[in-house]
């Protein structure tokens, strides 16, 4: 498997609609069409990553509230993954779609 490509959910935004005209709704539909035609699967991938900027607060010592997505520093980063399994078809979507610049 290569290295998957790794974009904010709106850039996957972009790039799905531009798949949507240019394949069938079955490619795109389906996780295994998906695979076979244009070479790679879609994973939804949250992670905490820690903030350099952030410290606790000075009065109350306190982290940010888990509601706002902190945690002890840290901040739930959502992207989108796809993992390619053919090079080649890794290099023509990159190619095609610029890793969701456009």
């Amino acid at each position: 498997m290569s290295k998957p490509v790794v974009m904010r959910p709106e850039q996957w935004g972009t790039v799905l609609e531009h798949i949507k005209q240019r394949e069938k709704p079955s490619v795109y539909l389906s996780r295994e069409k998906m695979k076979d035609v244009l070479g790679f699967t879609v994973r939804d991938h949250r992670e905490y990553v820690k903030d350099p900027n952030y410290v606790k607060s000075p009065s109350t010592g306190e982290w940010h509230d888990l509601e706002l997505g902190w945690y002890e520093g840290k901040t739930n980063v959502h992207t989108v993954r796809l993992d390619f399994y053919d090079d080649q078809k890794r290099t023509m979507f990159l190619l095609k779609y610029g890793n969701g610049q456009n």
